[in-house]
């Protein structure tokens, strides 16, 4: 039987204040957690002009995209955004990792930025042809980006995924690009689904198809038909797994678990949904052990209940968790795979953690150990304690409507951008949040 790999209740009061896991703060080490972590306060982040895009990562350890285009490193400590480049592209997020800041360009060229001793250098390939709202993936040798392989950018079957390396020169230039589809926003996660060692492959949802599921809901008609595994370097396909009509996963970017209990002790898998007639369910896929070549799905939970209804997942790489109907009085459920099935318990409702129509579909935060997710409205964060039940332990009132959210591993403190364009920051006030 598989079950969620997560630390006892003992172990996580216990940790220490560790720091997370990722430059993503999805994905965290658990923590010691104190009864009440009150007081936590929420102060706001300096900017120059209202903010488009929020990402934790890069030389402040905050950045933001304005809605002039400007790309900007925010202060944690209250001082002055300084202005990293012009012209970035406002609808499609950014990327960071191994000493680099990746982004669209308005135009649709990739740039990218590297530390070299001062302020950083930075290079463009103005002729990439990404996709917009698509994400990259910042890898230690090259960028990852979804690029358009149609003279009609909107076509179904019009994206490849491709990958960016920098030449002799230190101009990034395309060095491989898939055969199969994916999907025009896709979000490549990289992950170890074989358990190999080797720093784990690439993991994309593609096949995209306009005409088995017409609920739109993520920004757009087109919906994933394939879940795909694919080598780094080449990209061609190690593994995937291809859904019959009239199942599509609803989903933009699947979420890389590890579970426990099987033959082999642990196994790596993906987060994602899966929708039909019935709505959507949540989806664990993992590598097939019958198929060299297959991905399989090893459990799933029962359906929300009706035609368009949809669920929000959200994990810290252990525990299994989605936002049921986020748009429609959200209520937050924990699973426990069972065999074949992901087992529910219902906890808290008035939460949401997706925009009907926004391509974010997750704005929970993990961290040190704790989860945090908006309120219904977006106009506060509640602060739940896996370790404790799920327990809510505080609920912090926000100055606007939240619209996408970041934990700052550096910070210990959740960035908040809200719909007017401004970013606050979520912390115990009696910590000091991080570097400037």
């Amino acid at each position: 039987m598989l079950r969620a790999l997560g630390p006892t209740r003992r172990q996580a009061l216990l940790a220490g204040l560790a720091g997370l896991g990722t430059a993503s703060g999805r994905v965290g080490a658990q923590a010691t957690l104190d009864p009440d972590p009150a007081p936590w306060a929420v102060r706001g982040v300096p900017s120059h002009e209202p903010l488009r895009q929020l990402h934790a990562g890069g030389p402040s350890g905050l950045l933001g995209t304005g809605a002039s285009g400007s790309l900007w490193a925010l202060s944690l400590k209250g001082q002055a955004p300084r202005r990293i480049a012009d012209g970035m592209d406002t609808n499609t997020p950014l990327a960071t990792g191994h000493g680099r800041i990746a982004a669209r360009m308005a135009d649709g060229g990739l740039w990218v930025w590297e530390e070299a001793g001062g302020d950083g250098r930075s290079r463009v390939s103005p002729s990439a042809g990404l996709s917009v709202h698509a994400g990259l993936l910042v890898l230690q040798l090259a960028v990852l980006a979804v690029v358009s392989a149609s003279a009609r950018p909107a076509h179904a079957t019009g994206h490849r995924l491709a990958r960016f390396e920098p030449d002799a020169a230190g101009r990034w230039r395309e060095v491989a690009r898939s055969l199969d589809a994916v999907l025009p926003d896709a979000r490549p996660v990289q992950v170890d689904l074989d358990d190999r060692g080797d720093g784990g492959h690439i993991a994309v949802l593609g096949g995209p198809d306009g005409s088995r599921y017409d609920h739109g809901v993520l920004g757009d008609a087109l919906e994933a038909t394939r879940l795909l595994w694919l080598e780094r370097h080449g990209l061609q396909v190690l593994r995937e797994l291809s859904l019959p009509p009239p199942h599509v996963f609803e989903d933009i970017a699947p979420r890389p678990v590890v579970l426990r209990g099987t033959p082999h002790g642990t196994q790596p898998g993906l987060l994602t949904v899966r929708s039909g007639p019935e709505g959507g369910q949540l989806a664990l896929v993992t590598a097939d052990p019958a198929r060299p070549q297959g991905l399989r799905l090893a459990a799933l939970g029962d359906t929300v209940g009706g035609y368009h209804r949809w669920l929000a997942p959200t994990t810290d790489g252990r525990h299994l968790a989605a936002v049921h109907t986020p748009h429609i009085g959200g209520v937050l459920h924990v699973y426990q795979p069972e065999g074949e099935r992901l087992a529910r318990r219902r906890l808290h409702a008035d939460v949401s953690t997706h925009r009907i129509g926004s391509r974010e579909t997750d704005l929970a935060a993990w961290l040190q150990g704790l989860l945090l997710l908006p309120s219904q409205d977006g106009r506060q964060v509640r602060l739940l304690n896996p370790a404790a039940n799920w327990a809510e332990l505080k609920t912090v009132a926000l100055p606007g409507r939240a619209i996408l959210t970041a934990a700052v591993p550096d910070a210990a403190a959740l960035a908040v951008l809200l719909e007017d364009g401004q970013v606050v920051l979520v912390a115990p006030a009696a910590r000091p949040s991080a570097r400037g």
